[in-house]
């Protein structure tokens, strides 16, 4: 009995999936070139995990390509190799979190919150889903996937690593840092579900709460978050109106966010603000005027390594004088946004001027909601 025990077993496990040969490294870069997750600010190799292709994890997910990263994680393409070499293979997105544990966990607080709602399909309609006091705070192009249309997109990404492996480095630590390969190929299909992902730098808010600290995306930057005079949900609104404008013309609507050191430039983007929307109300202003000399309860370290203890000091201002007149007037392009949109036909151009403005407004309480955006006749599905 025991010896057909044994005889089973053998039978059985060697029908389980066995490690895929993984494509040779690709070719190796200067030690002193900051390769992805290098560039963020704080950044410290040993608390990411040094994983590589064909690794085998938790005895279940062989890891394939890096997909993706962050701040406080490194994503890779995976397949699971769970189950019998009979039955359809699944792959995955595997995210390997650092040792930094506090963002993981609110991280994993936020995914799972998310998961016990209900899941909008229309990508403006989920911003309402997020009413019950989530803040985005990240959103941008490069965090907004669409589902893949065929199954054989994956399989040709997979067999194109074999020609095109990813680039590696050895950091000064002995750890190896690859380069992120996340070209899938143009869309085979048009008619794709688009999903808001990376919830990282996402925020819970109370209904009466403000946020004080720097949130967005330089080039979505919320114009109350650059004067510090607090921020609330709506700010993710100004946020996808700029988005929206990036879709709809191809490029980024805001030209003049970096100086020529490439270092973010909060004045000359509300310059920017200014020439396109006009002047801001004299309510917005005196509500950055009043925060001026706040201090953050603990001081935050910007990009280029200077602590900053208000908005002020992370952003360069103040921006206007005590009469709330721009100081920087020089800046200030001649643009109009009218002239932004030139490829739409006439009545579909009016439409969406008027639905930018909606979401594009000064001030914070004047922008519509998610639900309001949605019965717009631009949004509205024909």
């Amino acid at each position: 009995m025991k010896s057909i025990r044994n005889a089973g077993t053998r039978l059985f496990s060697s029908l389980h999936r066995k490690p895929l040969p993984v494509p040779p490294p690709g070719p190796l870069l200067p030690q002193d070139e900051p390769v992805d997750e290098e560039i963020c600010p704080g950044y410290n190799s040993k608390r990411f995990y040094p994983a590589k292709p064909g690794e085998v994890l938790a005895n279940r997910y062989q890891i394939l390509v890096k997909v993706g990263w962050g701040v406080s994680s490194t994503v890779w393409f995976a397949r699971d190799m769970r189950g019998h070499e009979s039955e359809p293979e699944n792959a995955v997105a595997l995210k390997i979190t650092n040792t930094n544990g506090h963002p993981a966990d609110e991280e994993r607080q936020i995914e799972a919150h998310i998961a016990r709602t209900d899941h909008p399909t229309a990508l403006v309609r989920s911003f309402g889903h997020f009413r019950n006091g989530l803040r985005l705070a990240d959103l941008k192009l490069e965090n907004i996937m669409v589902t893949f249309e065929d199954p054989a997109v994956l399989e040709d990404f997979m067999n194109s690593q074999f020609d095109q492996p990813m680039q590696y480095k050895i950091d000064s630590t002995g750890r190896p840092v690859y380069r992120c390969h996340n070209d899938f190929g143009p869309l085979r299909n048009l008619v794709n579900i688009p999903k808001i992902v990376d919830f990282g730098l996402a925020t819970r808010l109370d209904c009466d709460d403000w946020g004080i600290y720097p949130i967005q995306p330089d080039h979505y930057r919320a114009p109350e978050v650059i004067l510090g005079c607090g921020w609330r949900m709506s700010a993710d609104i100004w946020n996808l109106g700029v988005l929206l404008w990036d879709i709809m013309q191809g490029k980024e609507l805001f030209q003049q966010v970096y100086d020529k050191q490439g270092q973010y430039d909060a004045k000359a983007h509300l310059a920017e603000i200014l020439g396109l929307f006009g002047s801001p109300p004299t309510e917005l202003i005196a509500r950055a005027q009043s925060m001026l000399g706040y201090k953050w309860p603990e001081p935050i370290r910007r990009e280029d390594g200077e602590v900053c203890e208000c908005a002020e000091q992370y952003f360069g201002g103040p921006f206007f004088n005590e009469h709330g007149r721009f100081l920087h007037d020089e800046l200030i392009p001649d643009r109009n946004l009218e002239d932004t949109v030139p490829f739409l036909k006439e009545k579909d151009r009016e439409n969406f001027l008027v639905i930018l403005r909606m979401m594009l407004a000064w001030l914070p309480e004047e922008r519509k909601t998610a639900g309001e955006l949605m019965e717009h006749p631009f949004l509205r599905l024909r």
